[in-house]
């Protein structure tokens, strides 16, 4: 598999709503850089299907990232001002930056993200980012 690999290929749509405990809509990949895979966490798909009145308010965003940009990326939002929480017991090294409720993780050269977005992330959003990145990150890695 290649950095260019299509991201949902790293998470499931029954494996997200198994650890968090809500409904969630199919997978849908968002074309950028790295490539985006989005979980709607609430009812129809939003923005990212053809709606008039989106409804999704709450997503769950995963990126995966093994070329070289992927350590840099790493690095560099490591060193950004917001406060960011090492995070031990995943990966080579991680940190949880709580006011991006975003899980950042680095393997060998694999990066990857798991990230709420919305208002309303869910209780206690370290410990399922957490568990959706250990099962993320083995099928990001390139083989």
């Amino acid at each position: 598999m290649s950095q260019l690999d299509d991201p949902c290929r790293t998470l499931t749509q029954q494996g997200v709503a198994q650890v968090l405990a809500v409904p969630v809509n199919p997978p849908r990949k968002v074309d950028s850089w790295p490539p985006v895979c989005a979980f709607g966490l609430t009812p129809g798909f939003g923005p990212l299907a053809p709606s008039i009145s989106p409804a999704v308010t709450e997503y769950l965003y995963v990126l995966d990232d093994s070329a070289t940009s992927g350590r840099e990326d790493f690095e560099r939002d490591r060193s950004n001002p917001a406060v960011v929480e090492p995070v031990t017991g995943i990966g080579d090294d991680a940190y949880w930056t709580p006011d991006k409720t975003e899980l950042q993780v680095i393997s060998g050269k694999t990066h990857v993200i798991t990230k709420f977005g919305g208002a309303k992330p869910p209780v206690d959003a370290k410990a399922k980012a957490i568990a959706l990145a250990r099962i993320a990150l083995p099928r990001a890695i390139p083989r």
